[in-house]
């Protein structure tokens, strides 16, 4: 019995009466060529059946057309808002994300043996806090282009994307000041976290920049859960019944205080005059529907953009062997709603 010989590129290029350069220039996604060609072209290799060789094409190129993306998870919204924006712009690029979750150092470490295998052609990794230096140096080493995205700031020579979490604490505080708060409570984060020590070093520099004496017994680190959370919450309010406001370091720590906030009879909203409302700021972006009434006020991180420069950087540098410095980045945004 005869094999049924695989249809080539020029055979593609004979059925749809075009150059096999332009079903090349097709499949690669790179040169121009007219709407009305290109269906042709997706007409003929539709009809013949033909499938890419993507190894040859590699060899070629010197190119997977892989990306390898290295995600500290997916629970945290500012992560899957970042993959949208790089899964955006790797799309926009004819190129595909190989998405790999990790957990632990040894975890990246694992995943990096695997991407390295499969010869992806750069690497972004999104982590709660920086890299390690082994990390870094072994990428430089493999002479592969990569980019970082984390939760904190970092000092790197090469691509790092970060939250400026002093300005995302420093808004909500200036905001919560100009609206007449003097009585400014902070609660969340893990004590030992980099990231909680940013957004306090944003809220109190703004305190102290509109002449307000920070106080120390206004600081409310995370409980082990909602419910201790919450407790912490009713223990301050009964020890500072004078508190208007109250910065909530992540969706967590927002769960939690809504709850103790209720608990000790008061409520979040903006009327801190008549009815004794706390107002509430989440230092994270939440959904509107999330809480349902009063909705809740919160700061967008721009991840979604955070993401998509991050991947157009790491193309270019691919594409284009092109060291892109700098990149233009939205800070932190405001999204205004009920709670304050």
């Amino acid at each position: 019995m005869m094999t049924k010989k695989k249809p080539t590129i020029s055979d593609v290029a004979k059925l749809a009466d075009v150059s096999p350069a332009a079903v090349s220039m097709a499949l690669s996604g790179k040169g121009r060529i007219s709407t009305w060609t290109a269906q042709r072209i997706n007409d003929a290799i539709d009809q013949l059946g033909y499938v890419r060789n993507n190894n040859a094409a590699a060899l070629r190129s010197g190119k997977t057309g892989l990306i390898a993306v290295m995600m500290h998870g997916l629970e945290r919204r500012f992560n899957l808002e970042v993959l949208q924006g790089l899964n955006a712009k790797i799309d926009c690029d004819n190129k595909v994300a190989f998405i790999l979750i990790y957990e632990t150092a040894l975890d990246l470490d694992n995943r990096l043996n695997i991407a390295l295998n499969y010869n992806v052609d750069g690497i972004i990794i999104v982590s709660p806090t920086h890299i390690s230096k082994s990390i870094e140096l072994r990428l430089q080493n493999q002479t592969i282009p990569f980019a970082t995205i984390a939760f904190t700031n970092q000092l790197s020579d090469h691509n790092h994307f970060c939250v400026d979490a002093a300005s995302v604490s420093a808004l909500a505080t200036q905001y919560l000041i100009d609206k007449g708060h003097i009585h400014i409570a902070f609660v969340g984060g893990n004590m030992k976290s980099y990231d909680r020590a940013e957004k306090l070093a944003g809220y109190f520099s703004t305190l102290r920049k509109n002449n307000i004496k920070d106080d120390k017994s206004l600081i409310l680190p995370e409980g082990d859960n909602l419910q201790n959370t919450a407790e912490g919450v009713e223990k301050l309010i009964s020890s500072h019944p004078w508190l208007t406001a109250i910065l909530c370091y992540d969706e967590l720590a927002t769960k939690g205080t809504v709850t103790g906030i209720n608990n000790r009879g008061r409520t979040v909203g903006k009327d801190n005059y008549i009815e004794r409302d706390i107002s509430l700021i989440a230092l994270e972006k939440i959904d509107e529907a999330e809480y349902g009434a009063p909705s809740i006020t919160c700061v967008d991180y721009s991840a979604f953009q955070m993401g998509w420069n991050a991947a157009h950087i790491l193309i270019q540098k691919i594409d284009n062997h092109q060291e892109v410095i700098t990149l233009s980045h939205p800070g932190p945004t405001l999204i205004l709603r009920n709670s304050a």
